[in-house]
């Protein structure tokens, strides 16, 4: 039987510093979408907001006062996002959802789907919509690839001696990052895994596999990319 992958691609690595969308990236992603078609019965790919969204956010922010209308102007870059995708991968199979519920219903009918999206709920992180899928599909994990190669001991920012960490539990994780249950999502709080996902994964048994940063550079095929990184799990 076929398995399903559900794939969040960061906004950090959608666009570079000036903004220019990352067709580098793209090429890649979509060399591996392609090849492995007809690997997986599903493939979900998630796409985030990044520096496009905050530098919108911060545009409006002077003029939208309410929270929600801030929120919901940065998930409609997350949804272009989806759509520029969609339109590289030049795949006419795949489905856009506009809505969570179109994005439930064609994920449980039929076999063989391919879906791009980007966040579909005010408050959530894309990182959650992700895990939602995965959850829909019965996949115990979730592949993202961001700006992050793996999590470290400590910041490798601030010290030279950080060790990358490839495996460690949620719970490990959530000392790592303060979190404590119940906590909700934090926008641009700049971890891993969202608060909110970290938990919604935890407590459903479910992973997130996460890799990218410089392994970006050092690794061309996406499919070897998805073997390294930091593997979180229950």
């Amino acid at each position: 039987m076929k398995k399903s992958i559900v794939l969040k691609v960061g906004g950090s690595i959608l666009y570079d510093h000036l903004l220019n969308i990352n067709f580098d990236l793209f090429k890649r992603l979509k060399k591996w979408y392609w090849e492995v078609k007809d690997v997986y019965e599903n493939i979900v790919l998630v796409t985030g907001g990044g520096g496009l969204s905050r530098n919108i956010e911060e545009k409006v922010a002077g003029e939208i006062k309410k929270e929600i209308g801030i929120h919901s102007v940065a998930m409609s870059i997350t949804q272009t996002n989806a759509v520029i995708l969609a339109a590289y991968l030049e795949d006419k199979d795949i489905f856009i959802p506009h809505t969570l519920g179109d994005a439930y219903e064609y994920l449980h009918t039929g076999k063989g789907k391919f879906m791009v999206s980007g966040g579909l709920k005010v408050g959530w992180s894309t990182d959650m919509d992700a895990a939602v899928f995965a959850n829909a599909l019965e996949e115990e994990r979730v592949y993202k690839i961001s700006n992050v190669d793996f999590i470290y001991d400590k910041d490798p920012k601030e010290f030279f001696d950080a060790k990358p960490i490839r495996d460690m539990s949620w719970e490990e994780y959530f000392q790592m990052f303060s979190i404590v249950p119940n906590q909700q999502h934090q926008p641009n709080a700049h971890i891993p895994v969202d608060v909110q996902c970290s938990l919604f994964c935890e407590r459903k048994g479910m992973s997130f596999h996460v890799t990218g940063g410089k392994l970006l550079y050092e690794i061309q095929d996406i499919k070897d990319i998805l073997n390294e990184g930091t593997f979180i799990h229950k």
